[in-house]
């Protein structure tokens, strides 16, 4: 494997394509400092993946793209391809077959790094592992440019382990078992993650399990108790259908007696007509009188109480005139208590009023003498000051002159100033003015108050016909809800006919039909399902072959007929049925029946007149089911009620009903949906119409909020003008005054110059020492005195403050006794509330009076309809019995009909509990065991919900939560296993890759530490040099170098020259490429530091190494030079560009010989 050439494009100094190649064994890169040699080396670097600006000799990935010259604009992307002669089959994996590897990196100034294997995509990584073990790679011993030499040798231990490694072609071990450290360290993880999972699901499983297990046994016992109250509610029905059965028997029997009691009454009732007119009228004059006596019997109540009231309110007078009696007391004690604390206390202040004269008196002697001091003082002091003030009053007036002669004139600049100013301002607020008089705001407030109020009106015409809607959904929901009232009643009725039905059936036909079949005998039907008969007769027809309505119809009897079947076959004749007989109201198969053809019909007032044992050769039927026969008279026994056929018959119209009903409630379901869907659309529309008049108020409030804004503007703006004039004058006149102002100032200042003060500063000082001393000896005596007339005034007043403290107490007490005296006064005048009693007195017995009299008024009418009443009942006594029977008549009826109605409403409510429980009827029927029995399903319902309520709160999501986590948890479990597995797998693999890696290492070690113990002493002409591990692990050790050059007893490499140190490390790089050597060597100017003899040893070396590496070098050295057998020449003749120049030396040299 070789490398053929390079193309390079706007990468760095190589702005134009540049194509470099390399044809034989030794390419030396030539040309001046500084024109882009280096760069071909940096781009071999850069595609096999360094990922360092630094390493590339610049700061950020974008600057090996071409950023420009004097003459060239930046580029902006750049370009390596390397491509590879494989045909020697170096490069193993996917790429082993291509004689050709080509290997591209591209960036852009975006930031975006691309990589290319035969001008496919890939990635970084790739291009790594595909150089793995070769001994390429972006810092491998392959590439050695300037400084990494003496970087070689000096480098750590660890440092130059990594190129033993490269060589030994361990790195991709290194790189495996890096991924598969990481590999262990992710799974590690992931297992302690996934260990506190599953710890956490096991211990949330074990809670849902249980929980779980008791929401089974919740649902199990819901079932039971849900299947048991459908059957207990169901036996309840069938018990309320039974009772209603004999109550509606009952209620016909009692109607039948009502109705006889009534027509017996009917007759009795026309005679005590006139007499309850009678009684009428007497009954009426009586409750006139009645009505006047019960109003007097009010008026004496009234009377009554209002004198009970008066006697209650004088008791409570006299009470309160005794407590007011005890409260006047007690003000006199308290009177008489707080007026001794008074004399007490004048006393106290006579006593102390002389002592606080002779206090003021002193104090007031100490004061003035003070005084009189104080005032020499403050005459000395004002002299004094008039003394210093005279000189400073000189200099400061004239500064004081001077500076209100300058203020005066910035003022009056200012005043100019401002004048300028507010003209400018005043035409500004008239343009603001002008502005605001075009706002549009009154319009838009007119426009929008007018579309407001066509909203509004939409919006009450919709909401109307909203009201409307739900007005005729109400009508309709009404509607919906009688039928289904009606459809639950037909439901139930029917529910009824097929229970009654079914279990009218018997439960032998099943064997009987096996039986036929067995006999080859295909039967025609049950006579049930054949019996069709005319409407008169169909009560007859089912009382003469009740015993045959579960028997099977068959054209020809059975060659074996046990006697079990008895009437559970009817064998069919041929003969046509006599016009009088059974068979001839049937229809169908059935009037071929011999039996029916037998049975003659008759009406049943013919049938007491013939034999009532009847005859031996004829039975006759009459229509109401009444048999006659040789056996003997046999009465009906199914009543009307119980009777199959009307069943049947009525169970077929209640179905038609129920049809027709169902078909009503659909349009009514469909109505109602209808109108809830226009419904929820006018909604919509009112809704978003209330939307628009909300965005309309707010619109019309935003329009009148800017309209008052406008018109405060207008105001504010108005009173700016006229404060600005005002302002503007006030000015004028504030110039006119300054200027005379600075007038006077000059004249002031013109006379201050004239006037000198003189004093004596010595005498005044003396002075005033003395004065002091005098005036504080005296400050402090008034000081003293004033405190102690202080002290005497604030006792004083002390006493005065409780004196009238008191005073106030005293006349407290007498209001208190003022106001209980006149309350004892108002208390004590009961003439007035006498006289009012004796006037109620006289009003009570005339009441009582009138009321006497109107009672014997009253007797009088009362005797008189006691008459008519007596004469009343002499007349209709004879009726009263009647009249019992028939109020026992209707109250037996009413109790059967209320008794009815209520098994009716238990039944219904039956109905609407199995709906509630979402259980039809008819399948519970259906699945109700013959013994059951409701007191039993009762106790069983109970024992059921005990057991329910003993299991506690229930979570009934546990089971699905329960599984979901079991299956969670066994997920969980495989990965745990999987991973444990993988992780044991990792470790092998681990064990197997150091396994490797110390055995390639050490033997690799080995065979460089040899191959520089011979290179050495050829490099250097003798010495010796060695490697040496520095410690005993092969995988963790660090790899030193030891040279010693001829004649040298170096302790350290690092004595050596630079010289020596480059061909130390050229020795090891050989030795490292002898044992596996990569598919070119790159130097860069690795010769600079070497002599021209040492250089000789270094061509040689390289001229015999070339017969199996490729070398590609850059030399100044005219020795290396001519040591290469292809000759690269970069150039720089435009300035920040390389351009390449090439020379094939063996050619050349067969040229120059040839001519």
């Amino acid at each position: 494997m070789r490398l053929k050439h390079i193309k390079l494009a706007g990468f760095k100094s190589f702005v134009d394509a540049t194509k470099v190649p390399f044809p034989h064994q030794m390419t030396c890169v030539v040309g001046p400092n500084g024109c882009g040699k280096s760069n071909v080396i940096d781009a071999v670097r850069w595609v096999l993946g360094e990922s360092s600006a630094k390493n590339l000799r610049g700061d950020a990935m974008t600057d090996v793209i071409f950023n420009g010259s004097g003459a060239r604009k930046p580029v902006s992307q750049a370009s390596v391809e390397l491509v590879f002669d494989n045909t020697d089959g170096r490069i193993q994996g996917e790429y082993a077959n291509y004689a050709e590897i080509s290997v591209k990196r591209l960036v852009t100034r975006d930031g975006r790094s691309d990589y290319f294997l035969n001008n496919s995509k890939c990635r970084r990584r790739d291009i790594t592992d595909l150089f793995l073990g070769t001994g390429l790679g972006p810092r491998s011993y392959a590439i050695i440019e300037q400084g990494m030499i003496s970087r070689l040798i000096e480098s750590k231990p660890q440092e130059l382990r990594v190129f033993i490694e490269e060589a030994a072609g361990i790195s991709k071990y290194k790189e495996r078992r890096r991924e598969t450290e990481n590999r262990m360290q992710h799974t590690r993880d992931n297992l302690d993650r996934l260990n506190d999972v599953r710890d956490e699901l096991g211990s949330q499983l074990d809670k849902l399990q249980r929980q779980a297990a008791a929401a089974r046994r919740y649902k199990d016992l819901k079932q039971q108790e849900r299947k048991y109250k459908a059957e207990l509610q169901a036996l309840r029905w069938l018990n309320h259908e039974q009772q209603a059965e004999r109550l509606r028997q009952t209620i016909r029997e009692h109607e039948a007696e009502l109705e006889r009691w009534l027509a017996e009454q009917r007759g009795s009732e026309r005679g005590t007509l006139e007499l309850r007119e009678q009684a009428s009228e007497t009954k009426a004059q009586l409750d006139d009188i009645q009505q006047r006596f019960y109003q007097l019997g009010n008026e004496v109540t009234r009377n009554e109480h209002q004198l009970q009231s008066l006697r209650t309110q004088a008791q409570q007078r006299e009470q309160r005139q005794q407590q007011l009696h005890a409260e006047l007391e007690q003000l006199d004690l308290t009177y008489q208590r707080d007026i001794e604390q008074d004399v007490e206390i004048k006393l106290q202040l006579e006593q102390l009023q002389p002592e606080l004269e002779t206090a003021a008196a002193a104090a007031e002697q100490a004061h003035a003498a003070f005084q009189e001091h104080e005032e020499a003082w403050l005459q000395l002091q004002h002299d004094y000051q008039d003394f210093l003030q005279s000189q400073q009053q000189q200099r400061q007036r004239e500064q004081q002159l001077q500076m209100q002669y300058e203020r005066a004139a910035d003022q009056r600049q200012r005043n100019e100033q401002q004048q300028r100013e507010l003209q400018q301002l005043e035409q500004q607020l008239q343009a603001e003015l002008a502005q605001l008089a075009q706002s549009e705001a009154r319009q838009q407030v007119e426009f929008a108050s007018a579309e407001l109020q066509q909203t509004q009106q939409q919006l009450e015409q919709q909401q109307q016909h909203l009201q409307g809607i739900r007005e005729q959904r109400e009508i309709l929901a009404t509607q919906l809800t009688q039928l289904q009232q009606g459809e639950q009643r037909l439901l139930g009725r029917q529910s009824s006919l097929q229970t009654l039905l079914k279990a009218a059936k018997a439960d032998w036909p099943a064997a009987l039909a096996q039986w036929l079949a067995a006999q080859s005998i295909t039967p025609l039907g049950q006579v049930r399902d054949l019996l069709q008969v005319a409407p008169e007769w169909q009560l007859a027809a089912e009382q003469a072959v009740h015993h045959w309505l579960d028997a099977y119809v068959v054209t020809e009897a059975p060659a074996h007929w046990p006697e079990q079947l008895g009437s559970r076959l009817v064998v069919l004749n041929e003969q046509s049925a006599p016009p009088d007989s059974l068979a001839s109201k049937l229809q169908g198969h059935l009037q071929q029946w011999p039996w029916a053809q037998q049975l003659k019909l008759a009406v049943a007032e013919d049938m007491p007149g013939k034999t009532a044992t009847g005859q031996a050769d004829v039975a006759m039927l009459s229509s109401q089911g009444q048999l006659w026969s040789a056996a003997g008279y046999q009465a009906a026994q199914i009543a009307e009620q119980e009777s199959q056929l009307l069943q049947q018959s009525e169970l077929e119209q209640l179905e038609a009903e129920l049809e027709v009903l169902q078909q009503e409630l659909q349009q009514c379901e469909a109505q109602q949906q209808g109108l809830a869907r226009e419904r929820e659309e006018l909604e919509q529309v009112v809704n978003q119409t209330r939307d628009n008049y909300s965005q309309q108020q707010a619109a019309l409030a935003t329009w009148r909020e800017k309209q008052r804004w406008q018109a405060e503007q207008e105001q504010q703006l108005g009173n700016k003008l006229a404060a600005n004039r005002e302002r503007q004058r006030e000015l004028a006149e504030q110039g006119e005054q300054l200027q005379l102002q600075q007038e006077e100032l000059a004249l002031q200042q013109e006379q201050l110059t004239q006037q000198q003060p003189d004093a004596d500063d010595a005498v005044w000082q003396a002075r005033r020492e003395q004065l002091q001393a005098e005036r504080q000896q005296l400050r402090d005596t008034a000081q003293r005195l004033q405190q102690q007339y202080q002290d005497k005034k604030l006792q004083t007043e002390q006493y005065k403050s409780q004196q009238q403290h008191m005073q106030t107490l005293l006349q407290r007490v007498e209001q208190q006794q003022q106001q209980a005296r006149e309350q004892l006064q108002s208390l004590a005048e009961p003439e007035a509330h006498q006289e009012e009693l004796e006037v109620l007195a006289l009003q009570l017995e005339e009441l009582l009076a009138q009321r006497e009299q109107v009672d014997e008024e009253r007797r009088e009418w009362a005797n008189k309809l006691a008459e008519v009443e007596q004469q009343l009942h002499d007349v209709s006594s004879g009726a009263k019995g009647v009249e019992g029977q028939i109020e026992k008549a209707r109250q037996r009826l009413q109790s059967s009909q209320m008794e009815l109605a209520a098994v009716q409403e238990r039944s219904r409510n039956v109905l609407a509990v199995l709906e509630e429980m979402q259980q039809p009827l008819k399948p519970v029927l259906e699945q109700l065991s013959d013994s059951a029995d409701e007191k039993q399903w009762q106790q069983e319902v109970e024992r059921l919900q005990n057991a329910i309520g003993r299991l506690g709160a229930i979570n009934l999501a546990a089971i699905e939560e329960a599984e979901t986590l079991a299956e969670r948890k066994e997920y969980l479990d495989q990965q745990h296993e999987d991973l444990t597995a993988s992780l044991e797998t990792l470790e092998t693999a681990i064990r197997k890759i150091d396994r490797e890696t110390r055995q390639r290492f050490k033997t690799t070690y080995d065979a460089v530490n040899s191959g520089l113990q011979e290179l050495f002493p050829k490099v250097f002409g003798g010495g010796s040099a060695y490697l040496e591990l520095t410690e005993d692990d092969l995988l963790e050790t660090g790899v030193a170098i030891m040279a010693r050059p001829p004649g040298k007893k170096n302790s350290t490499i690092h004595l050596l020259s630079g010289g020596e140190k480059a061909l130390t490390a050229l020795s090891l790089v050989f030795a490292i490429f002898r044992l596996n050597p990569a598919p070119f060597c790159l130097l860069d100017e690795v010769d600079a530091p070497l002599d021209d003899a040492n250089v000789g040893r270094f061509c040689r070396l390289v001229e015999e190494m070339s017969q199996s590496v490729q070398f590609i070098y850059i030399s100044h050295n005219k020795v290396a030079m001519e040591m290469a057998s292809h000759l690269a020449g970069v150039t720089m003749q435009e300035p920040g560009v390389s351009r390449l120049v090439a020379v094939d030396v063996d050619e050349a040299v067969a040229l120059t010989e040839a001519s």
